[in-house]
């Protein structure tokens, strides 16, 4: 009997594993070619870069809603695919595709109309918002495709299947840095092993850039389509119209669970952009190893991310099988693991802390200020990791409120107060910032582990 449960556990954690690693993959490389992104608008100078950064909030609320419809379609895909109806899932995915075209025309529209006067709006100087307008206006062309790149890619993992938005992903990504190198730059010789090669370029600037994620977006959005339309897909895409109509029940329950995760969102972006104000009065330096700390940061809370979404899979099946007890081991197994997986990537980051700020920044106090910075979001990131996971579990059993109440207690309620009174009351420097953000994610960690504790999110 015992070793039974032994082999049972053990399947239990390759199969967690099986689909979680494409999942994290995905993420962690995603990460990294934004980064390459970055790199290379910001080898154009300081009014290049500033014209993709003025942007940031608004992609930032598009974004937001993308994530909110995925994890819709997301939840009932899972559910579908947990009760063995495989004709609920192939309507569920192409009602998916009629509601990512809508969010793409809207957040387009949204865009057109905005994109002349949000760089103003945000006080971009004048040298910038021309470059700005035009950055925004294309990215805006990208919308449908993306929001239909986002929306399918979570449809597959929920079925299970991660490794193709990995590698459609993959192609898409390496895609897009190539035409990064093709339409940014202007023609040029370049020196390899002592012999010049002439290099075409279009010279497009911040344009070509844009133009490069839209047409990146575009191509991923086709090829998940065409995957669609095989037989061997879960979704099987036809052509008759009557099968994209959006039911009823699938707008309420999009509601039910897109508004929360919605909200959620919203309310880490905003606050995001809030606490960067408060801590500018901390100087250039404070300002740039918080940056700096922050874009490391986020490569390594990618697999926590990608095991959110293996959570909201695993978990939808198994509510959706009526298994609760199932549903509790995949919940302690994924925790497991993810914690395991976080500490992996955590630990080299806070032991190499000065190394890697040193690939960075070749400021001095900069390199010194942020290794500090570093070192403690690397050793307080399991806490945000654990939440980020728990939030994938949450989703997939369809409990997304909780997610959004922590959120809000701990952004508005405990980082952005205590965050305002250590620098404008207390006058204490950027590494007790970092402390005050660890103490937030502890927080939610651990209100996280009592509703898991509880039992009461699980809703079958």
């Amino acid at each position: 009997m015992e070793r039974s449960r032994i082999t049972f556990d053990t399947e239990i954690s390759k199969t967690i594993i099986m689909i979680a690693w494409p999942a994290m993959l995905e993420q962690l490389l995603a990460c990294m070619a934004s980064l390459v992104d970055t790199a290379m608008v910001g080898s154009l100078g300081a009014v290049a870069t500033a014209s993709v950064a003025v942007n940031v909030s608004l992609i930032w609320v598009t974004n937001g809603l993308m994530g909110a419809v995925s994890t819709g379609f997301s939840y009932m895909i899972a559910r579908s695919v947990g009760e063995k109806n495989p004709e609920k899932t192939k309507s569920l995915g192409l009602q998916s595709v009629t509601c990512a075209v809508c969010t793409g025309l809207f957040l387009f529209t949204l865009i057109l109309c905005l994109h002349r006067m949000l760089p103003v709006w945000m006080g971009a100087e004048e040298d910038v918002i021309p470059h700005a307008r035009v950055y925004l206006r294309i990215i805006g062309y990208g919308m449908v495709p993306q929001a239909l790149a986002v929306v399918l890619s979570s449809n597959y993992r929920s079925t299970g299947n991660t490794r193709l938005p990995l590698i459609l992903s993959i192609v898409a990504n390496v895609g897009n840095i190539i035409g990064n190198f093709l339409l940014i730059y202007p023609e040029r010789d370049v020196m390899i092993g002592g012999t010049g090669i002439h290099i075409w370029g279009a010279g497009m600037g911040v344009r070509g850039a844009a133009l490069a994620t839209c047409v990146s977006q575009v191509f991923l959005a086709f090829m998940l389509l065409f995957a669609m339309q095989k037989r061997a897909s879960a979704f099987d895409l036809p052509f008759s119209k009557k099968e994209y109509a959006v039911s009823r029940n699938t707008l309420l329950t999009l509601r039910k669970i897109g508004i929360p995760v919605l909200l959620e969102r919203w309310t880490l972006n905003f606050g995001q952009v809030l606490l960067t104000s408060i801590l500018a009065s901390l100087g250039t330096v404070a300002l740039s190893a918080h940056y700096l700390t922050t874009q490391i940061e986020g490569i390594l809370y990618m697999p926590a991310y990608g095991m959110s979404y293996t959570a909201t899979a695993l978990i939808g099946q198994a509510i959706g099988a009526g298994r609760k007890d199932l549903t509790r081991n995949y919940m302690k197994y994924i925790c497991f693991w993810g914690v395991v997986l976080i500490e992996l990537f955590c630990v080299p980051v806070a032991l190499g802390a000065h190394a890697i700020m040193e690939l960075f920044s070749s400021d001095a106090g900069v390199v010194a200020l942020g290794t500090k910075t570093l070192f403690v979001a690397a050793v307080t990131e399991i806490f945000f990791a654990f939440f980020v996971i728990s939030s994938g579990i949450f989703r997939g059993a369809g409990d997304v409120t909780f997610s959004f109440l922590v959120s809000l207690i701990g952004m508005w309620g405990l980082r952005v107060g205590m965050v305002w009174a250590a620098v404008n009351v207390f006058h204490t420097g950027i590494v007790s910032v970092w402390m005050i953000i660890g103490v937030d994610c502890m927080v939610r960690m651990v209100l996280c582990i009592l509703r898991l504790k509880s039992g009461k999110w699980i809703k079958i």
